[in-house]
């Protein structure tokens, strides 16, 4: 079974059982209530699971009146702090998709560009073979975004992908060419281009070479340039290519099947994918940003906030983006807003609400936390939509 099923069962089960304890206890909240309510969520998340050594939590939530920053647990023998930096994981999808619209606004490429026009036939050669026919020349850039390319995900471990490579062989670097050769060798397309959804950090890689290749510099200089240094985001950066503005700090212990990866040459497996290190504050800044229009068009952002596929139920996907549909989880959540964001495989969330112009952003540290932290997502929001 697919972990993503697995953690669409598990989900279906939790999320029950929040909407039964929500409607029990649904009488309003002072704010000083509420913050003590999140407080003790966050604190539950770290004591129920002994996996995660620290969850760090941000969530502003301006027309409640709330603004929380709370972190607990340690890593690398010391406390954890809000201004701690750790690994965003697929979070960092949404900064590879800000390029690709950056890169469409400057007039660059087009979403339903073939990407044949900026990759070279041998790097996409057997990527997209499906059912004895090759559609490396149908495949576009929406595709690749939105995960209906057809393409196999070298991560995962249900495409016999190499996330236990990342503990199994530490001292392995991987450049971008290497993982897709590992698709290329490995693995098979999973149906030709448009006919279904599978996620797929690949299409993800591939974009990444995109972005190089239309702008003539490296990936993670893009990221300083259109992103991270005009928004003075100077404690982040792509972990193992570039280098903070501030510096680097030690980072929150990275769990993968319960081995601790932080330190690892191997977790240069994410790169366009994921592999971005930040903080509560900078990812707030981003998404505040980009949903206000300071990094790439309107026009451009409403282009790849069209979520028309279905990651899981409950959690809709776009060109780089995730929608949280809570009431698809169950009727009762049907109060909560659309967050839109992304999500990662480390408990990681950031979501933004521009209705209400809130942020969310949480880290776990560890891959098996990414029921916990949609659990305590709806925990939190449902909290915060109690606040009078």
């Amino acid at each position: 079974m697919k972990i993503w099923k697995i953690i669409a069962i598990v989900l279906a089960i939790v999320v029950v059982v929040i909407a039964v304890l929500f409607y029990l206890n649904s009488k309003p909240l002072l704010k000083n209530q509420a913050e003590m309510q999140i407080f003790k969520i966050v604190e539950n998340s770290l004591n129920e699971k002994q996996s995660i050594d620290a969850m760090m939590l941000y969530v502003d939530a301006p027309q409640k009146g709330l603004s929380i920053k709370h972190a607990v647990g340690s890593a690398n023998g010391k406390m954890v702090d809000t201004n701690t930096p750790f690994h965003v994981a697929s979070v960092g999808k949404l900064f590879t998709a800000t390029l690709i619209g950056h890169l469409i606004d400057q007039e660059q490429l087009q979403l339903d560009d073939p990407i044949h026009l900026y990759l070279d036939d041998d790097m996409i050669t057997d990527l997209f073979v499906y059912e004895d026919v090759d559609y490396k020349d149908q495949i576009t850039i929406q595709q690749l975004l939105s995960h209906t390319s057809g393409i196999a995900d070298y991560f995962a471990k249900e495409d016999n992908g190499l996330v236990e490579t990342i503990y199994q062989s530490p001292d392995t670097f991987y450049t971008p060419q290497d993982l897709v050769q590992y698709t290329q060798k490995h693995q098979s397309a999973y149906f030709s281009p448009g006919e279904g959804y599978h996620y797929s950090d690949t299409g993800y890689i591939l974009l990444g070479l995109i972005i190089e290749s239309v702008s003539g510099k490296p990936f993670h200089e893009m990221l300083h340039e259109v992103i991270f240094d005009p928004l003075q985001m100077d404690d982040t950066y792509l972990m193992l290519y570039s280098e903070p503005k501030n510096g680097k700090q030690p980072i929150v212990e990275i769990w993968i099947d319960g081995h601790e990866v932080s330190q690892n040459q191997s977790v240069s497996i994410d790169w366009a994918g994921g592999g971005v290190i930040s903080t509560l504050d900078d990812l707030a800044v981003y998404i505040r940003a980009l949903y206000q229009g300071h990094i790439i068009s309107q026009d451009t952002l409403t282009t790849l906030n069209q979520f028309d596929y279905e990651f899981m139920p409950g959690i809709a996907y776009g060109n780089g983006f995730m929608q949280m549909q809570f009431e698809k989880f169950f009727p009762t959540l049907g109060f909560l807003p659309k967050m839109t964001g992304h999500m990662g495989i480390l408990g990681t969330q950031l979501f933004y609400d521009k209705e209400t112009d809130m942020v969310y952003v949480s880290s776990f540290g560890s891959s098996d936390a990414t029921s916990a932290s949609v659990q305590a997502m709806i925990q939190i929001l449902s909290t915060i939509y109690r606040v009078e």
